[in-house]
């Protein structure tokens, strides 16, 4: 078994720089392109599809579609909490895909509009765009899928950037959110065969109601302990950029919504230019330095 210490070891040794860094999802891209890890016994079969931002489409897709991209080009392998999922289709073929799930601890939703605003929030917990996926496509996606949810009355939206995987939150800048500083530090836990993840999922292990019969119901304390026994490890992880998107059903609800938001806005963290080497390209993870985050707030 891979321990916590272990493993936070073998992750500074790995982003030791990590302001240098590629993000790690665009590592996965690029591998997956150079190694033509998509190709079928047709070749890149891709090249003929029209694969155009114009005539792309945003729909909600199942969970095993989604689960299709998310497993082999986001860089946390897994769907986290996800609920619900949208993709962006260019003619009849999934290329990027964004999920959507409960908000990040209990008083997420009210500490973004406050206890008594009545406002629905979702965390976007996953989301990642294959290699061929044309330009912009994630901020579209990101951007769309929101407009949707709104309609259903869904208007506020959290989602996290980790400086550990090279991100600095450069696609949620596109779509305009607002930038409300760095987290603190919350708790993860391994499991035994290595994987890292988040220990609010362990109150989502407290109940089993497959095939909708409740097979059996724990208290936190109770989950915890019995995943301690079968080896798991609990850890104190590390913080990371946070931002916040406000969607309204039209312009002036979504004016009136931001000036609900609790949360001040901070200038967006940059990258800059090395002095190694320098880049146009402003997408996510070019390897560049990254500016100083604010203090925790």
């Amino acid at each position: 078994m891979v321990s916590a210490k272990n493993f936070w070891k073998n992750l500074k040794q790995n982003t030791e720089n990590c302001f240098e860094m590629k993000a790690w999802q665009r590592q996965i891209r690029e591998k997956r392109k150079a190694e033509d890890l998509d190709a079928d016994m047709f070749g890149q079969w891709w090249k003929g599809l029209n694969i155009s931002i114009e005539s792309a489409s945003v729909e909600k897709i199942s969970y095993q579609q989604a689960s299709e991209v998310i497993t082999k080009y986001e860089w946390l392998g897994n769907m986290g909490t996800t609920e619900e999922s949208f993709g962006l289709i260019c003619d009849s073929v999934i290329v990027g895909v964004v999920c959507f799930g409960r908000t990040a601890g209990t008083s997420a939703a009210s500490a973004v509009f406050g206890e008594s605003a009545g406002i629905n929030v979702m965390t976007l917990c996953r989301g990642a765009c294959v290699h061929y996926a044309p330009e912009h496509s994630a901020s579209f996606l990101i951007s769309s899928a929101c407009k949707q949810l709104a309609q259903e009355g869904t208007n506020g939206f959290i989602s996290y950037a980790d400086p550990q995987a090279g991100e600095i939150g450069t696609v949620y800048q596109a779509c305009g959110w607002i930038y409300t500083g760095v987290t603190s530090p919350t708790e993860k836990f391994i499991t035994p065969d290595g994987e890292v993840k988040d220990a609010r999922l362990v109150s989502a292990y407290t109940r089993d109601r497959r095939n909708g019969t409740l097979t059996y119901k724990r208290t936190r304390k109770e989950q915890k302990e019995l995943m301690l026994e079968s080896g798991h490890e609990f850890f104190t992880g590390h913080a990371k950029h946070r931002y916040v998107g406000v969607y309204g059903t039209s312009a002036s609800h979504t004016r009136k919504l931001r000036k609900q938001v609790l949360y001040s806005s901070l200038p967006y963290p940059k990258r800059v230019k090395s002095q190694e080497r320098e880049s146009d390209n402003q997408s996510e993870g070019q390897g560049q330095f990254l500016q100083p985050a604010p203090p925790l707030i």
